[in-house]
């Protein structure tokens, strides 16, 4: 398994792999040059060149990287590779059993994902935090800590939702919008758009 992001994400991953129980071999992948050598005896991949030869042995992977744009961007890196994503998601979430299949998400411990929920690619849903019922969620979404995404809803690609904000029924919220921590929003969010509440 191939963590791609060796910064406090990544070890969020790293230590849901490990209290899920995961038995294969983990790495990172960080091409940042200062994140090298070994990270909590986890051996960090540098360069592309050796990310392509470590394929040859294992092939899945997940992005954990927290910025929305950056994650889209290794994550679709990873497909011109030939790598296959996979989810990774807390034993200690809590996800109606009958979601529609999803594809390289982050689900930390303790988030609540709700019936009805549709979770783009490469979604990062944080500790605490809830998506309830009917939410649609585009690619690349991060849904912060103790955040609150009250369905029904719409939130757009890209986008961030930050530490304990409240999303209210009914919202559309555009792409590549950031929603600040702990606001209540209560109105649509345009593309592009930054609410401070």
């Amino acid at each position: 398994m191939i963590i791609v992001g060796a910064g406090a994400l990544g070890l969020e991953t790293l230590a849901i792999l490990i209290n899920n129980g995961f038995q294969g071999e983990i790495v990172f992948f960080d091409d940042d040059k200062q994140k090298s050598g070994l990270l909590y005896n986890y051996r960090i991949i540098n360069s592309e060149d050796d990310l392509k030869r470590y394929l040859t042995i294992d092939n899945k992977f997940i992005v954990s990287i927290g910025h929305p744009r950056m994650r889209g961007m290794k994550y679709n890196r990873m497909l011109e590779l030939g790598a296959i994503p996979v989810n990774v998601v807390s034993k200690y979430a809590f996800i109606f059993p009958m979601l529609e299949p999803f594809e390289g998400c982050i689900i930390e411990p303790s988030a609540g994902i709700s019936h009805g929920v549709k979770l783009g690619k490469g979604c990062a849903i944080h500790i605490n935090s809830t998506v309830g019922h009917q939410v649609v969620l585009g690619d690349f979404v991060n849904i912060g800590p103790g955040a609150n995404v009250v369905g029904p809803c719409k939130i757009g690609h890209y986008s961030y939702i930050s530490v304990g904000a409240i999303i209210h029924p009914g919202v559309v919220i555009g792409n590549y919008t950031f929603i600040g921590s702990n606001v209540v929003v209560t109105r649509d969010v345009a593309d592009y758009e930054t609410f401070l509440g």
